[in-house]
């Protein structure tokens, strides 16, 4: 073979090599998990009240070897933080309550306007990654915020009224979002907003996950960090992914996108998203550099009997880059009785209870650099080999 024919081979190759594929990259299968069901500290669920949803979990943060999930607007404890342990999902201290400072003059007057609103409608959770005590959370419904949470350890006061290593967790900021031209709702229902947050690694930048606008796709926005913990309220630049690209679930043909939980890693050494879409009950992979969905796996999530769920409804991700772990927790606000196992056709169980499930995945099975596709974690593999010959 000629010289020169084969330089030009050798030239169309790596071209080929380095040329990205147009559009996001598949699982080869759905990812299989099973989930544990989230308790209290004494192993319990927190059963629904005529208006509550037990604890309705929504978004999620790994710290300090804990995972830690906010209430939601009907939770039994909304505006409350809790403290899980990653292996047994239950409790490791009672509810913390969001505190906010007493009344002041020429106080931020959106203190005001969030103690009148007994369950603000908490959705997004970040960690910030340079101060471990510092948390952020965004609300969806009523008013949009981020709110700057002072997280301390410790009883309070001279009494022992708490343990030693419980926890408070103090409002110390709250700051108003100003919704861009194009983030208007799917069907106008503001459930259909802001849900997720992230914090990039150097400490500096806020992502917002918008949930569905009207065009039935997702936004992505991002502010500086310093301006969204001021106080004032904050104009947002919008991120711009064709999110459109993801094509349908082939198996929910019906179910559209929509972003429900970030959590911000590195992946091949380039910042990014993971996201989780709660419909479609997916994990995306955004690269922030490419502005692109680079990725998406489809999801198989089981009861702790290896059952199928009619609809999880995943709504909180989390992730520990550096042991190549990530987390999901379901949002059990039940539409319809469908958080259930599909072989019922009620909710039973720990499902009538809307007890949140937690899910435990390795990371590079997620973007398919180690294991396969359809294999569970850890906690599961073997658990759900035999639950397999049951499941229809």
């Amino acid at each position: 073979m000629p010289d020169s024919f084969q330089n030009a081979l050798t030239l169309l190759a790596a071209i080929a090599w380095a040329t990205p594929p147009e559009g996001p990259a598949a699982g080869n299968a759905p990812l299989v998990s099973r989930g544990i069901w989230v308790a209290d500290a004494d192993g319990k669920p927190t059963p629904p009240g005529s208006f509550t949803r037990g604890l309705q979990t929504s978004g999620l943060i790994f710290r300090e070897g804990e995972l830690w999930s906010i209430g939601d607007q009907r939770s039994q404890f909304p505006g409350q933080i809790f403290r899980m342990d990653p292996r047994t999902a239950r409790l490791l201290e009672g509810p913390v309550k969001l505190e906010v400072p007493p009344e002041t003059a020429g106080e931020n007057p959106e203190f005001a306007a969030y103690r009148r609103i007994p369950n603000s409608d908490f959705e997004g959770f970040a960690l910030h990654p340079l101060e471990p005590g510092s948390l952020y959370a965004i609300t969806e419904d009523k008013i949009p915020w981020v709110a700057e949470i002072r997280l301390e350890k410790g009883p309070e006061g001279p009494a022992p009224a708490r343990a030693p290593d419980s926890h408070r967790a103090r409002i110390v900021q709250l700051t108003r979002i100003r919704f861009p031209a194009d983030a208007e709702p799917w069907r106008d229902d503001l459930n259909f907003r802001f849900e997720g947050c992230a914090i990039h690694d150097d400490g500096k930048t806020l992502f917002l996950a918008f949930e569905r606008a009207k065009d039935e796709l997702p936004r992505l926005y991002r502010s500086s960090l310093d301006a969204a913990r001021s106080g004032k309220e904050i104009e947002l630049e919008k991120v711009v992914v064709a999110f459109g690209d993801v094509p349908p679930r082939k198996d929910k043909p019906e179910a559209r996108l929509n972003l429900n939980d970030i959590a911000f890693f590195r992946h091949q050494g380039r910042p990014a998203l993971l996201a989780v879409a709660r419909d479609q009950e997916r994990l995306l992979v955004v690269d922030l550099e490419k502005k692109a969905v680079t990725r998406y796996v489809d999801l198989d999530l089981l009861d702790p009997t290896g059952a199928a769920i009619e609809w999880a409804s995943p709504e909180g991700v989390a992730v520990d880059a550096p042991r190549g772990r990530v987390w999901i927790i379901t949002d059990p606000d039940s539409v319809g009785k469908s958080y259930r196992a599909r072989a019922e056709s009620a909710p039973t169980g720990q499902f009538a209870d809307y007890s949140p499930l937690l899910f435990e995945l390795e990371l590079g099975t997620v973007l398919g650099a180690t294991g396969g596709a359809g294999q569970e974690g850890d906690r599961g593999e073997r658990q759900n080999k035999e639950s397999r010959k049951g499941r229809k």
